[in-house]
């Protein structure tokens, strides 16, 4: 149901509803993090295959996200319009997890392609619908931050939780490598389907007003894409994907071959990143009512670009000094989620009264797109990288890996986050967010 500014979503629907946000980070969190090395190492895949095979089947995907944000905002039905795309998404990604994460030893190439790509389809289902779906649950700006913090937490929790099991299993099973990857799977396919299924039956979608499903003209559609705010978000996006997808892409090489941690430890680490950014999102929301999204994000990419430059010279063999520098750079976790589809929300609200139509799947379209563009290159870019260097992941130790290993957890990404802090200097968020409440009172 649409909230006003003077009334709040109730808590008890609106955490039935962020369910679903848990269940879309930690299968986000699986396949970019996880999934490359299970390939590469667990099931021996060439590593610089496995990179071309996310980086491409990414690119190719992300062609398909604004046709789907299109035929979302266009749908009609008693159940509203993005209800329905959010219930499609669940068969395909039980399926595609399915033959994903029980992989064994033999799959090729092909196998890999074919799964990722249906995967991927089913992943923009899911998160185009359900994060189109939350701009609409609010039209006030204080509202509409609480409800997307909200969303983050569950985010974050999701993170937290599947990344917990890792460390469990890899104690319990140090011979199989492949032991993580397969438990992992199978609480996915258990927890798709039920998150999504709450989420359907505690909240109602309000239908668009009449006159929403207008059809833009081709001139439109490149004002539209045209608008400053938005070139300015998808680009932050971008980098800020990029900076934590390359990273995330060598973290396990990095902890376990580089730091000298097994297995168990450095999913740990991962695990305490996550496990800080629940301070790290009402740390931005809160920081975020007081000098405005654009700036937060600002802060911190700033914050994380120093964290990232400090992980490129963490020492050996240091547990607890490089979990410090983790849980620091956990804090920022948030910012690449939480504040740029905040952000964008609020552009959908200007978008709205500017061409008098509702086209907010479409500019999240636009965001999962540079959001996928930058997880595919990202793995993509890093194990090419890796291969072109001569990496091998069975001797990740060797001393000749540590520039290419530490350049990537580090230098890379830092530049990256830099990037974010330049892209959104003199954004316009007071003019868009007096924008979106004349949209709100009309």
């Amino acid at each position: 149901m649409m909230q006003t500014e003077g009334r709040a979503m109730e808590r008890g629907r609106l955490a039935a509803f962020c369910i679903t946000a848990l269940a879309i980070q930690a299968y986000a969190t699986l396949v970019t993090v996880f999934l490359p090395e299970f390939y590469a190492n667990a099931l021996s895949l060439p590593v610089a295959a496995v990179g071309t095979a996310f980086m491409t089947v990414r690119v190719l995907d992300l062609m398909i996200d604004p046709l789907l944000g299109g035929m979302m905002d266009a749908t009609r039905s008693r159940w509203g319009r993005y209800r329905p795309w959010l219930a499609a998404s669940a068969p395909i990604l039980m399926l595609s997890t399915y033959a994903l994460f029980q992989a064994e030893r033999g799959v090729g190439m092909p196998y890999l392609w074919a799964w990722l790509f249906i995967a991927f389809i089913g992943f923009s289902m899911i998160v185009l619908s359900h994060l189109a779906w939350t701009a609409t649950l609010a039209t006030g700006a204080a509202e509409r931050t609480r409800i997307f913090a909200w969303w983050q937490i569950f985010a974050t929790a999701g993170q937290f939780s599947i990344l917990a099991i890792l460390p469990l299993v890899a104690r319990a099973y140090p011979d199989d490598p492949a032991a993580g990857m397969h438990a992992a799977g199978w609480v996915m396919i258990v927890l798709i389907p039920a998150a999504i299924l709450l989420a359907l039956k505690s909240t109602p979608e309000k239908q668009p007003a009449e006159g929403a499903q207008s059809v833009l003209a081709l001139g439109d559609y490149v004002a539209l894409f045209s608008q400053g705010s938005v070139v300015r978000l998808v680009l932050a996006d971008l980098l800020i994907a990029l900076s934590t997808g390359v990273a995330n892409a060598v973290a396990l090489f990095f902890y376990m071959g580089q730091l000298g941690f097994d297995r168990a430890a450095a999913s740990t680490l991962i695990l305490i990143a996550y496990a800080a950014a629940f301070a790290g999102t009402p740390l931005f929301a809160k920081l975020a009512g007081r000098i405005g999204k654009a700036r937060a994000l600002q802060v911190g990419a700033l914050i994380q670009a120093a964290l990232q430059l400090l992980m490129a010279v963490q020492p050996a063999n240091a547990f607890w000094l490089t979990a410090a520098n983790v849980a620091a750079l956990g804090l920022c976790i948030p910012i690449a989620w939480f504040l740029p589809r905040a952000l964008m929300a609020d552009v959908a609200d200007a978008t709205r009264a500017r061409f008098g139509v509702d086209r907010t799947g479409l500019l999240y379209a636009t965001l999962n797109g540079s959001m996928k563009l930058a997880l595919g290159l990202a793995v993509g870019l890093a194990f090419l990288l890796l291969g072109w260097l001569g990496f091998d992941p069975a001797h990740s130790s060797d001393p000749r890996n540590a520039l290419p290993l530490r350049t990537l957890i580090g230098i890379v990404p830092a530049l990256f986050s830099l990037g974010v802090v330049l892209c959104m200097m003199r954004y316009p968020e007071t003019v868009l967010r007096e924008a979106s409440r004349k949209a709100a009172l009309a």
